[in-house]
């Protein structure tokens, strides 16, 4: 499911750019509409979770996937490829939440940051190839061949799906509800993930078009020809690196520490790419970002699943999910404006400056709450 999306990540830019002649504010269009697509869904999504229980809901979103993704064949006009990526953007709002919702049922309390850190590699293994080789098999704009072979992974993806074992949980309780739709024990921790996922909207959908613009080179290691492409290979790299570790640090040390170094680290990495002109320190980017993305995020996510009970977890990441749809909509969106304007290093750079926001607010207002929140978690299991 996750190659099918990342095949698309850097290329429908260039998709819409050479084949439709879109500007750069329209290629952070394409990005935006997605990612409000999906955070109009995930808060009615984390309900049904919640009240209809898991697999269904999943396997419907995953179908219809699947199916739009076939769909991209027939974007002939700019407009009709945002018709389909919003109406993919609310599948993806859906298999998204609905497979983090079913992992963290699956997974022990004990070892709830480690084994999402694992769930997450998944994610990490098709960040690191499938952009890759979508560039490959795009080759000179070969459009047919790259939504071909998306469609594919997408229906393998809905026919393995069938054979998952699925916990039967459900409220039963189908009344509509705000305190269904957001919890707001989650809120101040999604706001740190609204404005980590503002810049990193950045990296999403403009990354291939500053490699083209920069003139980054190829070069040539041992057999392999390397290419700007690579870039995904050696962020999903470091999100790979640390997302062995963090699971079992957060569970033993805590938070903090870990969010700090997150953010540090990709500010870093884009401060860094206003003065990217060689392969290597561009791939040095790329991990720096991919580390920060890899001890932030999965760390946020046990933050927001530590303080609610088992049968509030779907409301708990759409929540979450819903505030990372939010900043990169936004983000890219605003980010293709900036970029129009000031130019992508200095859109970069100024990504970089934002994230200063998240990692000022996290000490401020989210951990004592979070540690407040988990104290109350605590009361209630031993008074059970």
């Amino acid at each position: 499911m996750s190659n099918a999306f990342y095949f698309l990540l850097p290329t429908l830019p260039v998709y819409a750019k050479n084949a439709l002649g879109a500007s750069n504010n329209q290629v952070g269009y394409i990005m935006g509409v997605y990612a409000i697509a999906a955070l109009i869904i995930r808060p009615f999504c984390g309900y049904v979770l919640d009240a209809y229980g898991r697999k269904s809901i999943y396997l419907w979103a995953l179908g219809l996937f699947a199916v739009l993704l076939g769909l991209y064949h027939f974007t002939y006009t700019f407009v009709l490829l945002l018709l389909v990526r919003i109406f993919h953007g609310f599948t993806w709002g859906v298999i998204t939440t609905g497979g983090s919702t079913i992992a963290a049922d699956i997974i022990p309390d004990s070892k709830r940051a480690q084994g999402i850190g694992y769930f997450g590699l998944a994610m990490t293994f098709s960040m690191a190839l499938a952009p890759y080789f979508g560039g490959v098999i795009m080759g000179d704009d070969n459009f047919y061949n790259l939504f071909t072979i998306s469609f594919m992974f997408g229906l393998g993806a809905f026919m393995l799906a069938l054979f998952i074992k699925v916990p039967k949980i459900k409220t039963g309780n189908t009344k509509l509800d705000v305190k269904k739709i957001f919890d707001k024990r989650v809120t101040r921790i999604a706001v740190v993930m609204f404005t980590s996922a503002f810049p990193y909207a950045g990296i999403i959908a403009f990354i291939m078009i500053f490699a083209e613009e920069a003139q980054i080179p190829s070069i040539r290691v041992l057999f392999f020809n390397l290419d700007p492409e690579a870039f995904f290979i050696f962020f999903a790299a470091g999100v790979a690196i640390v997302r062995l570790l963090v699971g079992k640090i957060m569970d033993r040390k805590g938070p903090s520490g870990i969010v700090s170094l997150g953010i540090i680290l990709t500010i870093a990495g884009l401060v860094l790419l206003r003065y990217t002109d060689t392969f290597w320190l561009f791939m040095i980017c790329g991990v720096l970002v991919g580390m920060g993305n890899g001890l932030v995020m999965p760390t946020v996510q046990t933050m927001a699943l530590n303080i609610v009970p088992l049968e509030s977890r779907g409301a708990a990441n759409a929540t979450f999910f819903s505030a990372i749809d939010l900043g990169i909509g936004v983000g890219a969106i605003t980010l293709g404006y900036l970029a129009e304007i000031l130019g992508y290093r200095m859109m970069f750079f100024a990504c970089g400056l934002i994230l200063l926001l998240p990692l000022v607010y996290y000490f401020v207002f989210v951990r004592k709450h979070y540690f407040r929140q988990l104290e109350l978690m605590e009361s209630k299991k031993s008074n059970v």
